[in-house]
């Protein structure tokens, strides 16, 4: 028979669950920019008691997407171009490295799965489908970085291109032109699979160069 402590969510485990729903409602631009978090609130949304989520909001303060303070809580930052343009140059970095990498460790299955990936890209390309064919973008660039097979930059890429997707969600940039953009992708993903290591990192910082110009005009148009 089960004892009734086995089945008790652990303390450690609701604080990254809240956690995690909770930098993801940030990216996606649930709670806007200079918004005060209150505790009450979220409490009742997520079904929880206020210490697991304080807990949460020193996690969130230390990736940088929330600021606590002593009379106004926990409030949402405000993205600067400062913020892109950093965490961009880490994206880039950390991108070229991933897919140098994935050239000679990546597993036969891993380049299968990231060719599928590129496929659909282009099915939505082809027939004008925004939305997916972004979604699927990011999904082809995770998938790369993770072939690389390092743990650790794995984790620094995730956290410095949440800051970039966020600063999308919020000015409504989305990464550039589709056909540009699949053509650039086209000629990484054809070195990758070649595993040649040279050319897939020249082809991958050439088009997060491109990525980076898009976004930046876009962002400096826009109103966050």
């Amino acid at each position: 028979m089960t004892s009734q402590a086995s089945s008790v969510i652990p303390r450690r485990t609701l604080q990254r669950e809240i956690a995690s729903r909770l930098r993801e409602e940030i990216v996606e631009g649930i709670w806007p920019p200079g918004e005060r978090l209150q505790e009450r609130v979220l409490c009742e949304r997520y079904g929880v008691s206020r210490s697991p989520l304080r807990e949460a909001f020193q996690v969130m303060a230390g990736e940088g997407l929330l600021e606590l303070h002593p009379n106004r809580g926990a409030v949402v930052t405000r993205p600067t171009m400062t913020d892109f343009l950093e965490n961009m140059e880490i994206v880039m970095a950390l991108a070229s490295l991933a897919i140098r990498l994935a050239c000679d460790c990546a597993t036969d299955a891993q380049l299968v799965e990231i060719e599928e990936l590129h496929a659909r890209m282009h099915d939505h390309s082809e027939r004008g489908e925004i939305v997916p064919y972004f979604e699927l973008n990011n999904e082809v660039h995770m998938a790369v970085v993770k072939a690389g097979g390092n743990s650790a930059l794995v984790s620094m890429y995730e956290h410095a291109d949440r800051h970039i997707t966020r600063l999308q969600n919020l000015s409504g940039a989305l990464e550039a032109d589709p056909e540009l953009s699949m053509g650039e992708h086209d000629r990484f993903i054809s070195a990758l699979l070649k595993r040649d290591a040279d050319a897939a990192g020249a082809a991958i910082e050439a088009h997060l160069s491109s990525v980076a110009r898009i976004i930046k005009q876009r962002i400096t148009e826009s109103v966050l």
